[in-house]
Formats: C-alpha cells, sequence, structure tokens
C-alpha cells in the first residue's frame, strides 16, 4: 500500500512539473551562467522580429569533468503564460528539425574551475521559426532527451500595433513617494479585433522581473483604433531602487565593490563589500543595468571560455534578522526564489550571508524580501520615486478559431532618461 501510494505521489508530482510555466533556468546543478539576448547583445532583451535578420543567442557553461559534450535541444512553442501550446505541433511553428546538436562548444582554459562554454544561435541552418509568440529551449544530453539540463526562453514578434506608453511618480495611491504606475494605449488600425477582453492579453515586466509581473490587464476605454490603458491600479509597480552592482574583471586587483579576492586551493573567493539596509534613507542616485550581467576578462581577449569561476561572497549587514526571509535577486539568479540564493543569518557578525559561484564579469543585483507570494524591496532596498526603472509591454491575440497566441507588439520604455 505504501508502495503504491508512493507511486502515486511521484506520478503526481511529475505532472505537476511538466504543467508549470518555463522561464530560462538550469534543471543541472552543473550548469551556469545561463544568458540570452538579442544579437549577442547583453543589453537586449530576448525579443525578435519576425522574419527579420534578428536572432537569439543563447549560451551557458557546463561545470562538469566527466560528462560528454554532445548536447541537443529542441524548440517548443509557448502560450502567453509560457506553457506549452498544446493547439499546434512541431511542423506549424518551426521549419526544419526540432531535434538538433549544439556544434559551438569549447573547453575552459587557464581556469581554476573547468567547464565547456556552448552558443547557440536561432535560427540556424537547422531550424527556424515561422510564428510569433513565446518560445523555449530545452537542452538535454545526446542520447537522453527525457533529462532537460536546462531551459532558455525567448519571444518572436509580428509588430502589427502600436504602443505608446508612460511611466509616472504620480499614481493612483501616492504622488512622488513609493510607487512608479504605467499608462498606455495600443494603437490597432486595420486590425478587426471583435472582442478585446477576450483576445487581447497584456503582460507587463519591470526589469526583467517575472515575480512582480501583471498578467493579462484589462483596458480602462476601448476606442476606435485603440484599447487605453490608464487609472488601473493593475499597472503600479514598487519604485524599488537602483540596483547594486560589483565587477571582476581580475583576479589581480579588487574591482568595484569588491573588497577581497584570494586564491585559497582549489580556487578563487572573493569578498564583496558589506551592503546596508538602504531602505528609511534618501535616494542615491547610480547608473545601473537594471538587474543585468556581462562576462569579461580584462586579462584575456576570450572572455567566455577563458574567466574564471570565483566563489563569491555576499554580506548584508542587520542588527537583528527580519520575519521575513531574503533574497538575493538579478538576471544571474534566472528570477528564481530557491534556497540556493535565500540568505542566511549569522548571529554572532550581525549580518546575512550567501556564497554564489560566479564567472568573472559584472553584476547587478538587490535584496527582495518575500512576504506570501511576493517579493518586495521596501524591507531592505527602500521605495524612491526618483529610481530608473525598466518597463516592457507584451501584447498577445489570439481570435476565434486560432490556435495559440501571437505576440502583435512589444514596447519597452524607461521611468525616465538614465
Amino acid at each position: 500500500m505504501i508502495k503504491y501510494i508512493f507511486i502515486l505521489f511521484l506520478l503526481s508530482f511529475n505532472t505537476l512539473l511538466s504543467a508549470q510555466a518555463y522561464r530560462t533556468r538550469a534543471l543541472s546543478p552543473d550548469i551556469h551562467t545561463i544568458q540570452v539576448n538579442l544579437n549577442g547583445n547583453w543589453l537586449y532583451n530576448p525579443v525578435a522580429k519576425l522574419n527579420s535578420n534578428d536572432n537569439i543567442h543563447i549560451s551557458f557553461d557546463r561545470l562538469s569533468e566527466n560528462s560528454s559534450n554532445r548536447l541537443r535541444y529542441r524548440i517548443i512553442h509557448c502560450d502567453a503564460y509560457w506553457n506549452k501550446s498544446t493547439g499546434i505541433s512541431d511542423i506549424d511553428y518551426l521549419n526544419g528539425f526540432n531535434d538538433n546538436p549544439i556544434d559551438d562548444y569549447a573547453p575552459s582554459v587557464n581556469t581554476t574551475v573547468e567547464y565547456t562554454h556552448f552558443d547557440l544561435i536561432i535560427p540556424n541552418r537547422d531550424t527556424s521559426v515561422k510564428l510569433s509568440g513565446n518560445y523555449v529551449v530545452e537542452v538535454y544530453e545526446d542520447g537522453d532527451p527525457d533529462t532537460v539540463l536546462l531551459f532558455a526562453c525567448f519571444s518572436v514578434v509580428d509588430p502589427v500595433v502600436n504602443i505608446g506608453a508612460t511611466v509616472s511618480s504620480n499614481t493612483d495611491i501616492d504622488f512622488n513617494r513609493h510607487h512608479q504606475q504605467m499608462t498606455f494605449t495600443i494603437h490597432h488600425q486595420g486590425m478587426n479585433i471583435r472582442d478585446p477582453f477576450s483576445e487581447i492579453m497584456v503582460f507587463v515586466q519591470q526589469n526583467n522581473r517575472l515575480d512582480n509581473e501583471k498578467r493579462k490587464l484589462k483596458p480602462t476605454y476601448v476606442n476606435p483604433g485603440k484599447l487605453i490603458y490608464e487609472h488601473n491600479r493593475d499597472l503600479i509597480f514598487e519604485a524599488g531602487n537602483e540596483y547594486r552592482r560589483f565587477e571582476t574583471f581580475s583576479y589581480r586587483y579588487n574591482g568595484m565593490n569588491v573588497e577581497h579576492i584570494e586564491y585559497v586551493r582549489p580556487g578563487y573567493v572573493m569578498d564583496i563589500i558589506t551592503d546596508k539596509v538602504r531602505s528609511g534613507r534618501s535616494y542615491s542616485y547610480d547608473q545601473d543595468q537594471n538587474g543585468r550581467f556581462f562576462i569579461r576578462n580584462n586579462d584575456s581577449e576570450y572572455s567566455d571560455t577563458e574567466s574564471d569561476y570565483f566563489t563569491t561572497n555576499f554580506t548584508l549587514a542587520m542588527e537583528q534578522p527580519l520575519l521575513e526571509s531574503i533574497y538575493i535577486n538579478g538576471n544571474f539568479t534566472d528570477n528564481t526564489f530557491s534556497d540556493k540564493y535565500k540568505m542566511k543569518y549569522d548571529h554572532n557578525d550581525k549580518v546575512y550571508r550567501l556564497s554564489l559561484l560566479l564567472k568573472q564579469g559584472m553584476y547587478n543585483y538587490i535584496y527582495l524580501t518575500r512576504d506570501g507570494s511576493k517579493f518586495l524591496t521596501s524591507n531592505v532596498e527602500g521605495n524612491y520615486f526618483e529610481t530608473e526603472n525598466e518597463y516592457a509591454v507584451y501584447v498577445y491575440y489570439r481570435p476565434t478559431g486560432q490556435r495559440y497566441d501571437s505576440l502583435i507588439g512589444v514596447q519597452n520604455i524607461q521611468s525616465r532618461a538614465k
């Protein structure tokens, strides 16, 4: 009986996993430093225009000495919520094959941590996409397609609508204090949208974060040729604070906000300057990159394969631990909130600590506290209306009879100029 219950539990657990929405993340502890961007530019979100010269660049490292370097991938079309599209098959959204090798890889050189670096560009000679929408790349071992090592997500837009957007600190709940509110209009002249409340799905992200993403927003007004979204409390975001930054471009000297680097066999250990709580203070401007990270090694021309991995120690000073859990967050955490990114309080030194193995480069990060299902900036970082944040509006369309969610418009906007 116990064995039967255990089998049912495993089946239910696997069903739950398969039903979860995709997001860019590692599924294997061997996978590190996943990057997905447009045209190889680390500052561009991975959104390509349909039938253009755009390409999606995916890269990652595998820290494993004994495994084969033969990896393969498949591409899956997803709905607006990043679940697998069920109404279409491979032949509907792909040109070419959907079980292809990753041929561009190289071992690390002169590093204390051995790894293999992989690069994948889509489209390529083996495959390209035919439809707009969301896509995920699943990477797996050659000969073992059921064991997926990582997900890499990107989008393809067919821009048939125009989006005009603004961001204001004059919100429906406060004025020049702790929040920012978006207002935007979707101009869809020439499109026959019968029911915008069911056929149009709008999602808004702040700094590429998924935890506070606003989903399936409804228009405030429906006018001929345009949908207006204003005075919508669902479009109010915590203003937050500028991201913290550090640089590890060389093991020879301390980079920005690095306190100490030391070689401790078998590798390098690096201490970031102890962070302080920024809530309750006055706003201080810093030109950040809104959570992004960039791999670079000043001692080599080949950063992809000659940048080393450092054990990176974060500390956050606090006299007493909070009731809420504290997580470190940035693009390098893949917007996940597992125990891997949860800070632990040291009662002796009165600091929170966390150690992560990170590749040399420049990193942005913030501290978020968990309040139920929400993650907040207010407790550690503070909320300041002056903060420069980057917002992205995604407009999806599924008219009656269409079997998938098409992406018909994307607009990026900053709350103020850098």
